[in-house]
């Protein structure tokens, strides 16, 4: 069976004994990393021939119409996010001094239902979300693209926070390509923008589990305290002729 990345088009072949006709299944396009869904439909049957006083009379059955992939919908507004939860207000102008020139978000969270919620989270934002496959794949994407935003989940396929492979990356990168990124680990023991934490682990941030609801605002938040530290920090290597 052939199926078809809503987004960059490419052409993917899967067996047919590893789908269930009729029941929708989500993958990931190797190419653009972008979360697809699709649902399998069996073959048309062919219609059983007429009987034979009526061959001469009876019109030909149409063409079938050709099987059609189901698009996928855009994600809701910000405030339809979370069923019963107020809205998270963000004005533009806190956006554009904030969140600058952030456009391309890498997930690292091996739950499939925080994927999704993230996915449509950071859209809503204007990032252009990427899904990481598993520790291998994050990896390689991290070393290979340019992220401007990483979430990354502190027990990440099993991970525990001094084992979890994608820290030990980040904090191996150039420091001129660091300061690019804004990194947040999500785990349940932290507490959320705790500064403290963040800066012993050479993160940005760190999000509580149970904040993730709220993950606008706590970005929004932890990106304008990065963004005011580095313009102080840029201020002092400029005074001191070392810009």
């Amino acid at each position: 069976m052939h199926i078809e990345c809503q987004y960059c088009h490419k052409r993917l072949s899967v067996a047919d004994d590893k789908v269930e006709y009729g029941k929708p299944f989500n993958f990931i396009c190797p190419s653009c990393k972008v979360k697809n869904t699709f649902t399998p439909m069996p073959p048309e049957e062919a219609a059983p021939p007429p009987p034979q006083d009526m061959a001469q009379t009876q019109m030909p059955a149409p063409a079938p119409a050709a099987p059609t992939v189901p698009e996928i919908p855009p994600p809701p507004p910000r405030e339809a996010v979370v069923a019963g939860a107020a809205p998270v207000e963000i004005s533009a102008s806190q956006f554009d001094e904030m969140a600058e020139g952030l456009k391309a978000a890498l997930v690292a969270y091996d739950s499939e239902e925080i994927q999704d919620m993230l996915y449509t989270k950071l859209s809503n934002m204007g990032f252009k979300p990427f899904i990481a496959l598993n520790v291998r794949d994050a990896v390689k994407q991290l070393k290979f693209g340019r992220f401007q935003l990483m979430l990354i989940q502190e027990d990440y396929y099993g991970a525990t926070l001094t084992s979890n492979q994608l820290i030990r990356a980040v904090n191996g990168l150039e420091l001129s390509i660091r300061h690019e990124m804004f990194i947040a680990v999500i785990g349940p023991s932290f507490t959320s923008l705790d500064d403290l934490t963040a800066f012993s682990l050479s993160l940005d941030t760190v999000i509580n589990t149970a904040d993730i609801e709220d993950i606008e605002r706590i970005l929004i938040s932890g990106m304008g305290h990065v963004q005011k530290f580095y313009a102080t920090y840029n201020e002092m290597l400029l005074a001191r002729g070392l810009d």
